[in-house]
């Protein structure tokens, strides 16, 4: 059993590399969790990991870039606070449970506003959140405001509740993806668009969006078959997928039609991601059946804040741009103008 606590075990560790936290941040991410509202199978394990652990306090904490985003939190009311290198930011450096007995006799704790001020926590042992690819999201922590110690049983059982924590995070990943492209589906499309659209008007950043239809695609299913037209979106969708950045969000909203979503991304870079996305596209060779096929997109492009100040605008003001796309002979990528979103009818078929 590995523990980490102040001492010798608990010397600085190397920080983690500027790639390799964005690498984790990107996987974070790709739970799509940011941002949701509070869920009774997240809730029923920090109520668990209190009752087992008797303490006063747990939490699902997630560890965003500057912040600790709460999924669950049990005997507190908190939905996130800033991040200055707390509790979490060290747990997720270990593999195992990280434990600290009496924050005011631990030098890492000693003079942190919420150990010298109210809430004024004085214990705290958390199981960090590892991925499958052995990425650390945040922990399940317990917390108290006396010193205190865990007993080995119950050291165990907050490994336990973590691992059931990552379950849980998994079955969310599983239910967004698509069945026969492997990419997010369309709820989740709606809901990661409103999650960045949050994250960017909190910071004042940027979201690009991309709508594409595999043009001519009805002319695959009626002369090939629908088995055939399926492993030609299997290839179309990898396609897609090589093209995107870790904290891309690459969906497939249903037929042949597709969205990536591209936080951080304003008009001219969205542009020459989108050119880059067809020409990919355009030279690919999709594998479908015992042949090739040769096919292109078109693309619709807008952005928030520019083309609208709410997901469903956005992708609103991104599905008439591929209208356009689609009207002035395919193949080719189209930029939203502002204000004109309300004036197209639906994009073509």
């Amino acid at each position: 059993m590995t523990v980490e606590r102040p001492g010798a075990a608990a010397q600085p560790r190397r920080l983690t590399s500027g790639a390799e936290e964005s690498a984790r941040l990107s996987a974070l991410r790709s739970y799509c969790v940011l941002e949701t509202g509070r869920e009774a199978r997240f809730d029923d394990l920090t109520c668990l990991a209190s009752t087992i652990c008797e303490t006063p306090v747990s939490l699902v904490s997630l560890v965003d870039t500057n912040r600790l985003f709460f999924k669950s939190a049990h005997g507190v009311d908190l939905r996130e606070v800033p991040y200055p290198d707390f509790f979490c930011g060290h747990a997720i450096r270990q593999r195992d449970l990280f434990v600290v007995p009496d924050a005011n006799e631990d030098a890492r704790f000693a003079k942190h506003p919420l150990v010298i001020e109210s809430p004024r926590v004085r214990f705290y042992a958390g199981a960090p959140l590892i991925t499958p690819q052995d990425y650390r999201l945040g922990t399940l922590c317990v917390m108290d405001f006396v010193p205190r110690q865990l007993q080995p049983k119950q050291l165990e059982m907050l490994r336990v509740l973590g691992r059931q924590v990552m379950c849980q995070l998994e079955l969310n990943l599983q239910a967004m993806r698509d069945p026969l492209t492997g990419l997010y589906n369309r709820r989740q499309l709606e809901e990661g668009l409103h999650r960045e659209v949050l994250r960017a008007r909190r910071v004042g950043g940027t979201v690009g969006v991309m709508a594409i239809d595999v043009d001519h695609f009805k002319r695959v299913n009626d002369t090939l078959g629908h088995e055939v037209g399926d492993r030609a979106l299997r290839g179309i969708a990898d396609e897609l997928a090589s093209c995107v950045r870790e904290e891309d969000i690459a969906c497939r909203a249903g037929g042949e039609e597709f969205v990536i979503i591209l936080p951080g991304t304003g008009r001219t870079a969205l542009r020459t991601r989108a050119e880059a996305v067809r020409r990919t596209i355009e030279r690919a060779q999709i594998l479908a059946g015992e042949g090739t096929l040769k096919l292109t997109v078109s693309i619709g492009l807008a952005s928030f804040p520019a083309y609208g100040d709410t997901g469903p605008a956005v992708l609103r003001a991104a599905d008439v741009a591929l209208y356009k796309a689609k009207a002035a002979g395919r193949n080719r990528v189209t930029m939203c103008t502002p204000g004109v979103a309300r004036s197209f009818p639906a994009p073509v078929a």
